[in-house]
């Protein structure tokens, strides 16, 4: 009995029929997978991303960072304290030598024996204590052979310490000279020292001025009242401050011109005469001015009149100034008062 005998037997041309029914259907579901794919790839493309998820362990989530504040750090000024700037003492300015005196010459003596401390100064007309001082005895006996050396006056010999000027030494040891005159006692050019330097310094009373004075002075029977050097409204004064009645006269102390009227900041109405060899003078405090610029005076002319107006002096009074090369200069070294 063949296959299909039965009633069940497919039509005549039924496999044909069949086979290309399922050639159709496999083509469509290919076209349908490859547009799906193409859906999907395009999907990937182009739709937006979207955020992970905290629960998501495949991606990293955010870490929101705090920005570090800066460190702030203080500038110089705010974070070190600086030493405050102080008044440097008249010396440190570099102030020039005196033109009154020569270095002070110092001679040998080579001892002999007999010699003893009371007969070597008394051969010289020194004292004892200028013997030991200048060369620094610890011991008043004498040996054959020591080598002495002997100042023309009596003095001491001090060696400058730390902190020390020539004002301030000039000031407990001989106040009639001024630093600038112990500067040129000691071959100094100018007045600064530092600690170990040797300043010997003359006695009051031994010395002889070497030069005439220079000017004469602007307030003839006047009272010194400040000196060069002394603190005046908190200041080192640059000149001599005399006193005298309201209205006296003030003179030029020299032959000159007037170089400037001005009003100084601390002493008022003033007035500038320049005069020989680079010296000018200037007089402080004045009540009214009676000269002008450019107009030649001479020693004992009328310039102004003492102030009565002045706040920082308890008195009438005028500040006499002297400068060379605009070096101050001690007035009362050069002014015959």
């Amino acid at each position: 009995m063949s296959r299909y005998s039965y009633d069940d037997m497919p039509p005549e041309g039924y496999r044909e029929k069949h086979r290309g029914s399922g050639r159709m259907t496999a083509a469509i579901a290919s076209i349908g997978v490859l547009l799906t794919l193409i859906a999907v790839i395009i999907y990937l493309l182009f739709a937006p991303q979207k955020e992970a998820s905290e629960e998501d362990p495949g991606r990293i989530s955010s870490i929101a960072v705090t920005p570090a504040q800066p460190e702030i750090i203080e500038s110089m000024e705010q974070s070190v304290e600086l030493p405050q700037a102080s008044e440097a003492p008249r010396e440190e300015r570099i102030v020039a030598a005196s033109d009154r005196f020569q270095q002070i010459p110092f001679t040998d003596y080579t001892v002999q024996d007999g010699d003893t401390l009371t007969s070597v100064a008394e051969s010289f007309s020194l004292s004892t204590s200028t013997i030991v001082s200048v060369n620094g005895l610890t011991e008043t006996t004498l040996e054959a052979g020591m080598v002495l050396r002997i100042p023309p006056v009596n003095g001491t010999l001090y060696e400058v310490e730390e902190g020390d000027t020539l004002s301030a030494i000039a000031s407990m040891r001989n106040p009639e000279l001024s630093a600038s005159d112990l500067a040129a006692l000691n071959g100094k050019p100018y007045t600064a020292v530092v600690p170990g330097d040797e300043i010997f310094i003359p006695a009051p009373g031994t010395l002889v001025q070497s030069s005439a004075h220079i000017f004469s002075s602007p307030l003839p029977g006047g009272t010194v009242i400040a000196r060069f050097g002394d603190l005046v409204d908190g200041h080192p004064l640059d000149g001599i401050v005399i006193s005298s009645a309201p209205g006296s006269a003030v003179l030029a102390a020299a032959d000159g011109v007037v170089v400037d009227l001005f009003s100084d900041d601390e002493f008022g109405r003033s007035v500038r005469l320049l005069h020989e060899n680079g010296y000018t003078t200037d007089y402080h405090a004045l009540e009214f001015i009676s000269v002008k610029v450019s107009q030649s005076v001479e020693a004992g002319d009328e310039i102004g009149a003492v102030g009565t107006m002045n706040g920082i002096f308890s008195e009438p009074a005028v500040v006499f100034v002297t400068e060379q090369n605009s070096v101050p200069l001690g007035p009362e070294n050069l002014t015959d008062f």
